[in-house]
């Protein structure tokens, strides 16, 4: 197996100076990055990283923690952060806590170990000072860990009130909502509220429901819809996250509903079911891509030094019209 000595020989180097080609310190000219690069091509010669990462003190690893890598919206921007991360020569370790402190706990205890450069949080079963005491560059995405730690997150008060638009238009009457545990700390949690307010504002019963821990199940969500309906019979408005919609949108139809004369269904996140129902979702839709470019944007920052602690709200959020709510 060639080594960094070999390198050196072919290119008619030293072996310093082949150190400093492959990590990129200090004036190399072109013709002598060209001559180490061919040589390497030709020797097959493959650096050692572990050596490489302890002499410029980064691993290039990224720590990325979600509740659930299933659930569309954590795969959603699981995608988008990583593919970021990539193009600037990081490699993410998915981390999937599946709502379990246990192993969140684990899982920050491995990354800690492996000294990678940072990470990337999108769950919280952890005490807030668990990740403050951290010194770990962090940043939060949609849940909150602390006044130190930066989140960034949609405007889910603008979310709110763009989802409940629609029903006030329509003029429905009695609209369930369906949503999170409120003792998750995230910022999502005010869309709700601000939605129900915006309702009550308008002479519209809000019909809250909160979703128990071991609901968080999508296997579940037709048979928990089922039963609300049941003991609230005069529900004609449904509003969740797209993945809960569309499981409503299904059981009404098969109920003989129409929608949207009989019941208005409203989604909130804008993945990539909300888009292919059948009439199609109206949905409130988060900014997946400039979400994913910020996280990133200010993780990179805090690795390289900078202080950053406030949190950051992307306005960029919208309401998409389909064919499940009315115009009256």
């Amino acid at each position: 197996m060639p080594n960094i000595k070999d390198v050196a020989a072919l290119s008619g180097v030293s072996v310093t100076t082949v150190s400093r080609v492959l990590n990129k310190r200090g004036y190399i000219s072109q013709e002598t990055y060209k001559k180490v690069y061919d040589a390497m091509k030709e020797l097959d010669y493959q650096p050692n990283q572990i050596a490489r990462n302890l002499y410029n003190q980064r691993t290039y690893f990224i720590g990325l923690l979600v509740p659930d890598i299933s659930h569309p919206f954590f795969a959603e921007m699981a995608h988008r952060i990583e593919i970021l991360l990539f193009d600037q020569g990081y490699k993410v370790i998915l981390c999937n806590t599946q709502k379990s402190n246990t192993r969140e706990h684990n899982y920050i205890d491995m990354l800690r170990q492996n000294k990678v450069d940072g990470a990337i949080v999108a769950t919280h079963m952890l005490e807030i000072s668990d990740y403050e005491k951290m010194t770990l560059p962090i940043v939060a995405m949609d849940v909150f860990l602390g006044d130190s730690i930066p989140t960034v997150c949609a405007n889910h008060i603008r979310g709110g009130k763009l989802a409940a638009k629609p029903f006030i238009e329509g003029n429905a009457r009695h609209v369930l909502q369906i949503k999170g545990n409120h003792d998750i700390k995230c910022p999502a949690w005010t869309r709700h509220s601000v939605f129900a307010s915006e309702l009550h504002e308008h002479n519209i019963q809000c019909i809250d429901y909160e979703l128990k821990d071991e609901e968080f199940n999508r296997c579940q969500y037709y048979e928990i819809i089922r039963k609300l309906v049941e003991q609230h019979p005069e529900i004609d408005g449904f509003f969740s996250t797209d993945t809960v919609a569309v499981n409503a949108m299904k059981y009404f139809l098969e109920q003989g509903k129409r929608i949207p004369e009989d019941v208005m269904i409203v989604g909130y996140d804008g993945i990539d079911a909300a888009k292919t129902t059948y009439p199609s979702l109206s949905y409130v839709e988060q900014p997946f891509d400039k979400l994913s470019e910020v996280i990133v944007d200010i993780l990179l920052k805090k690795i390289n030094g900078e202080n950053i602690t406030e949190n950051i709200t992307i306005e960029d959020i919208r309401y998409i019209e389909g064919k499940s709510t009315r115009n009256c």
